[in-house]
């Protein structure tokens, strides 16, 4: 379970490391240094969450997820990152990686318009839900 999550962290900081889609340089080394600050402080809550898609729902689930995480990393600060990925062998097995600035963003998130439309909305399309709350212990990325 523990190289489970290290090639989930893995990934993440490569995600980093290549450099966010939208995000100048400027603004990746803010996040970069804010992740390290609270990590140093340990504020960080950071969480995976593993979901089983309905496979004749997907396409439908992935538009309302994308849709949810877009909105949920503009519209609130304490929302550091959102990274969720496909497994290549079951399409419909989606892993999402969660960083939050501490306890209080991740409940307002979960609390968010948002978030509840995105879940209510996909209540009926998802087979099943791990959440797995992780400590971090390592983050590091090369600025762009």
């Amino acid at each position: 379970m523990k190289n489970k999550f290290q090639i989930l962290f893995i990934f993440l900081i490569s995600l980093l490391g290549l450099g966010l889609s939208n995000c100048e340089t400027k603004q990746q080394n803010e996040l970069l240094h804010r992740i390290s600050q609270l990590e140093n402080d340990r504020q960080l809550v950071v969480q995976i969450a593993e979901l089983e898609i309905d496979p004749t729902q997907l396409e439908a689930y992935t538009a309302m997820l994308q849709e949810g995480i877009s909105a949920s990393v503009e519209k609130e600060p304490g929302v550091l990152s959102l990274y969720a990925m496909a497994s290549k062998e079951k399409p419909n097995k989606i892993t999402v990686v969660e960083i939050y600035a501490s306890q209080a963003d991740y409940e307002s998130h979960i609390n968010s318009p948002h978030f509840l439309k995105y879940k209510n909305g996909t209540l009926a399309m998802v087979d099943s839900l791990v959440l797995t709350r992780t400590t971090p212990v390592i983050f590091a990325a090369k600025p762009k």
